[in-house]
């Protein structure tokens, strides 16, 4: 009796239907899981932008202090009584490897607005006419230690922001300010872009081209991180 088995020909098909199927969904999945990422991280976002919330309650609708000048009145020290849990201020996307260092590690994957540090002009919650439309927290790219970024400062001055249209800019903003500063932000870290929470706690991704624009005649040149909203 003759056994019948797959020709050399059809297990060569049956091979090259898998691989072309691979080929196919690898890319879905890694989507998929870059997706549940973003999820996680803007979970992450709206649970700092609530504590937040609280934090300003206590404490007569001041928000919280940043590492400059000093270093122990960081916001990730002082919002964790309403938070309590550190991992929160890591992305999952986040592949920062000084974490753990031995000095100077990094504190989050999420930046303050310094235009709205405790110490500053903007510094409390009542000095920001619209802050449903005002970027508080923004994602910070790799490796960074301080916890604040600097509208106010980028490219020198407030009349001149730098070009998003650089390509340069396309996966984050790094140009040097008037005082040799370095501000970083990561914008497209997820699905070509970032999670940002908002002055009134509210969190939401959004693109580079979303949320910075210029609007001369009310003062505005950082766009959606400016608080001089109207």
């Amino acid at each position: 009796m003759r056994k019948s088995a797959f020709t050399l020909i059809e297990l060569l098909v049956v091979i090259a239907i898998i691989a072309i199927l691979a080929a196919i969904l690898f890319p879905v999945f890694a989507q998929a899981r870059e997706k549940a990422r973003q999820t996680a991280c803007l979970s992450n976002t709206k649970q700092i932008g609530t504590a937040f919330m609280m934090y300003t309650q206590d404490y007569d609708e001041y928000l919280p202090l940043t590492t400059y000048p000093l270093p122990s009145n960081s916001w990730t020290d002082q919002a964790q009584p309403y938070i309590k849990n550190r991992q929160l201020f890591r992305c999952p996307s986040d592949d920062s490897d000084n974490w753990n260092a031995a000095t100077n590690p990094r504190r989050s994957s999420y930046f303050l607005n310094a235009y709205m540090g405790g110490a500053s002009m903007f510094g409390n919650l009542s000095s920001v006419a619209s802050p449903a439309g005002v970027i508080y927290i923004g994602e910070s790219n790799k490796n960074i230690n301080r916890d604040h970024f600097h509208p106010f400062n980028w490219n020198g001055n407030q009349e001149t922001p730098p070009n998003p249209m650089y390509s340069g800019y396309m996966n984050s903003i790094t140009w040097s300010a008037s005082l040799g500063e370095t501000v970083e932000l990561a914008l497209r870290r997820h699905s070509g872009g970032s999670n940002f929470v908002y002055m009134d706690g509210h969190a939401k991704w959004g693109k580079w081209t979303q949320v910075f624009y210029q609007r001369p005649d009310q003062g505005i040149w950082q766009g959606a991180f400016d608080p001089r909203q109207p």
